[in-house]
């Protein structure tokens, strides 16, 4: 497992919320926050599209927090779906994962129970971070990328 550790600004982002399963939640709040894309016309050649997982393998299935999010460059009015939030920068070890989104569970996995207990780091209180860099339409599964952040706390 390849990891390098990176130093990231704070980003703003539009964000929808989904609440349960990753499975069912992950899908529904991207459908959501795509509509919301295209009806405020904020896709651009530079858009950066980030999954946030706020929660640890301990949480209920049925109480997991995902954030689908989109960076943006000015403020957004925030009384319908999506609300402006920053991901806090700081110190991530970054994976770049390569295959289909069902396996990042086990990218994820790897990343905790593999790398971390011997990397002499320890996880900062913030949300892991899942950046999409592969456009799903025309991609198979195994070519689909993937940029896992684990937020670290400072050395």
């Amino acid at each position: 497992m390849e990891v390098v550790i990176e130093r990231l600004p704070d980003i703003r982002v539009a964000a929808v919320r989904g609440i349960g399963p990753y499975t069912s939640s992950v899908p529904q709040t991207w459908s959501q926050l795509s509509l919301w894309i295209a009806k405020n016309n904020l896709l651009s050649q530079n858009s950066i599209f980030f999954g946030l997982r706020h929660d640890s393998t301990t949480t209920s299935k049925n109480q997991l927090r995902y954030d689908a999010a989109v960076s943006i460059s000015e403020e957004i009015d925030s009384s319908g779906i999506a609300r402006e939030i920053y991901i806090s920068g700081g110190e991530f070890a970054m994976y770049t994962h390569q295959g289909s989104y069902s396996t990042l569970d086990d990218a994820w996995h790897k990343l905790y129970w593999e790398w971390l207990p011997s990397s002499g780091r320890t996880p900062a209180d913030h949300p892991n971070i899942e950046i999409y860099l592969t456009d799903t339409t025309f991609s198979a599964d195994t070519e689909i990328l993937t940029r896992l952040l684990l937020p670290l706390q400072p050395i």
